[in-house]
């Protein structure tokens, strides 16, 4: 046992020396990749309500717009799967002593898909003058965001390749090989809103597809 000691301890001592010369240096650095895209699709929400002293009442009032509202969406080519009516929402008005209801305002939402964003000025305009309650800012969307968002990751793995070399230089090395890749962030579907304006003024603008990356570099021995 006296003779083992001494070489186990030996032995430690050697692997640790091994290792620490096995021990790699590392560069951590983020990427960033921006691609413009012009919007190809809007997603209207429209609220028609009306205030009566009956549920039954102000529900036949907002039947009838949403009926005329459908049929005109679907005029300028919307196909009905892009059309979705949610449900009833029905909101009681107190009187003053708040025992009794004195009026009820009913809304329905209407949802539009517009696949065609050169008729959203009409239907804007249509909207309005059929006396629509509310009208949210329109979402603006790319449709087809994946190859876009291909090329953002591109970008930012350039980005970040560009930033390593730059910090290995300063430090008077050399990269040697990618150590490990972490995507940080994904905006493959992105989304702005645009409120209410007229046809003549109606400008889409571009959405912006963003990739983020966190990679490390092994630098080269020197």
């Amino acid at each position: 046992m006296k003779m083992i000691l001494p070489l186990t301890m030996l032995t430690l001592l050697l692997s640790t020396q091994a290792l620490a010369q096995e021990q790699i240096a590392l560069i951590s650095v983020q990427g960033s990749g921006v691609v413009q895209a012009a919007p190809d699709r809007a997603r209207l929400q429209m609220t028609v309500g009306s205030r009566q002293t009956s549920v039954s009442k102000a529900k036949t009032e907002v039947d009838a717009k949403i009926a005329q509202l459908t049929a005109m969406v679907q005029q300028l080519g919307v196909a009905s799967s892009d059309i979705n009516n949610a449900p009833l929402r029905i909101y009681p008005e107190y009187q003053q002593d708040q025992k009794a209801v004195e009026m009820y305002r009913v809304e329905r939402e209407l949802t539009v898909q517009v696949r065609d964003l050169s008729k959203y000025p009409a239907l804007l305009e249509q909207a309005a003058a059929l006396g629509i309650t509310q009208l949210a800012p329109a979402e603006l969307v790319v449709s087809e965001p994946a190859p876009l968002y291909q090329q953002a990751l591109q970008l930012a793995y350039a980005d970040a390749e560009q930033k390593a070399q730059q910090l290995a230089r300063l430090s008077g090395r050399k990269i040697k090989q990618v150590h490990q890749i972490q995507e940080q962030g994904a905006s493959p579907a992105p989304m702005h809103k645009m409120a209410m304006m007229a046809s003549d003024t109606v400008q889409f603008g571009n959405n912006q597809v963003r990739a983020e990356l966190s990679i490390q570099f092994e630098l080269a021995k020197p």
